[in-house]
């Protein structure tokens, strides 16, 4: 065998390894959403519906705001001990959280154990799924720069893979045993999937080597002793950029994934199987964009296309609501596909973008942090506030005015700090005097 041949199998293994462990995590979240109506009806009292759907949404903010914690622990790990050891604890913790949601006893049976139990196992889920954006670490460093965007844009795939199969899953599973015995168990063995999952990713991950950068930093001493520390003193100017794209990112991701299919359903009248099927097929289409946008990213630059993506965002809530609320299947399609046009470079550079922004020995822990804290903020709230606005002012207007504002300040962060990290452009580039400098900001 070549080093060729051994490089290329090596990057394979490392794609797969990494990509399987972010689906167990979009799994879960895809599923929790999805579910939310039948996690309402049996972890919550029944006496309101709307109360029931939002201490659902509410379980899963406060899941969230326990991952900045898991960044800045596995994070910390992944600069110090290596890539690799960390995310085998990574996904070995995640899929047993998921998985345990699906064996939880419903309110019926415990009264308000259930929705503490429920909360404890979310924690659980939240804290180890805060490490996970740590395998674009390990992927980065595996991968030639030339199709750098194309390649993350497939690995981002995973999201979309794994919000396809929930929404799937879920409309398959409705249309066979029908809702109420979905509300009633069926549940359950979407939860479980996530346990075979997380083991075939525990397994292809233990063969996976540590990566070449942090062996050779390892040898050479320049292994940081306190990287989320330095991270936060040091990137601020770097983590805040990123927060502004993440903050963009998670919000539209959450919309569309979590929010959106039980809006249509419970608010705007759309048949139940008509809003997940028509869900499933948007992810469907985002498999399809996602490595065009990392492709063109490759091409012009990352910069402008995520602009384009604010932009976007900014333009489409409002048609895209008032589309998708017509409620035949094709309207519904219609209006998700207007903004997955515009979101879909969000989530196709996301994790290229926080790679190229840090260097080598933070590479870890400064994205991990910076992505877990946006999310936390605003990703695992946006089912919530877009559900309490709505419920508060009875207009439908409301969600998609929030996410336009959202767009409006992520548009600013990114045009006024965002450096331009795709290496066609920056070659292309005289660097500026104080650019080894603004690495300390």
């Amino acid at each position: 065998m070549t080093a060729t041949t051994a490089s290329r199998t090596a990057q394979r293994r490392v794609f797969w390894a990494t990509t399987i462990g972010v689906s167990v995590e979009w799994f879960d979240y895809a599923i929790y959403g999805v579910m939310a109506p039948a996690i309402a009806h049996n972890f919550f009292p029944q006496e309101s519906h709307t109360a029931g759907l939002l201490a659902t949404y509410g379980v899963f903010a406060l899941s969230f705001l326990v991952r900045p914690l898991g960044s800045m622990y596995f994070g910390s790990r992944g600069d110090r001990i290596g890539r690799r050891n960390t995310l085998l604890t990574v996904i070995l913790l995640m899929s047993g959280a998921t998985a345990a949601i699906g064996l939880l006893p419903t309110y019926t049976a415990v009264g308000l154990v259930a929705p503490l139990l429920l909360l404890v196992v979310r924690m659980v889920q939240g804290f180890s799924a805060g490490g996970e954006f740590g395998a674009a670490a390990l992927l980065y460093e595996h991968v030639g720069e030339r199709k750098r965007g194309m390649v993350f844009g497939l690995f981002n795939l995973s999201s979309y893979v794994s919000a396809l199969s929930a929404l799937g899953l879920s409309a398959l599973l409705t249309q066979l045993i029908g809702e109420t015995q979905v509300n009633a168990w069926g549940w359950r063995v979407l939860f479980l999937i996530a346990l075979p999952l997380g083991l075939t990713g525990l397994y292809l991950r233990r063969r996976v080597e540590e990566s070449a950068v942090f062996i050779e930093m390892t040898k050479s001493g320049t292994v940081a002793e306190r990287p989320v520390r330095e991270a936060v003193t040091r990137q601020r100017k770097r983590l805040f950029s990123f927060f502004g794209l993440i903050m963009l990112n998670s919000v539209a991701y959450y919309v569309l994934n979590a929010y959106l299919p039980t809006y249509l359903s419970e608010n705007a009248g759309v048949s139940r199987v008509t809003a997940l099927t028509a869900s499933a097929l948007i992810s469907l289409t985002m498999i399809f964009l996602q490595p065009l946008y990392g492709l063109l990213s490759d091409r012009i630059g990352r910069k402008p296309v995520l602009l384009f993506a604010a932009v976007g965002l900014l333009v489409v809530p409002l048609p895209t609501f008032f589309i998708a609320g017509l409620g035949t299947f094709a309207f519904v399609y219609l209006g998700q596909l207007l903004f997955v046009l515009a979101a879909a470079p969000t989530s196709a550079l996301a994790a290229v973008v926080g790679s190229e922004l840090f260097p080598a020995h933070l590479r870890y822990s400064a994205p991990t942090i910076g992505y877990n804290f946006a999310y936390a903020v605003f990703g695992g709230t946006a089912p919530l506030i877009c559900a309490a606005l709505l419920g508060g002012t009875g207009s439908q207007l409301a969600p998609p005015i929030y996410i336009m504002a959202v767009a409006v300040v992520a548009f600013l962060i990114l045009a006024f700090t965002l450096p331009e990290t795709a290496p066609c452009v920056k070659r292309s580039r005289p660097a500026p005097v104080d650019e080894r400098e603004s690495e300390l900001l």
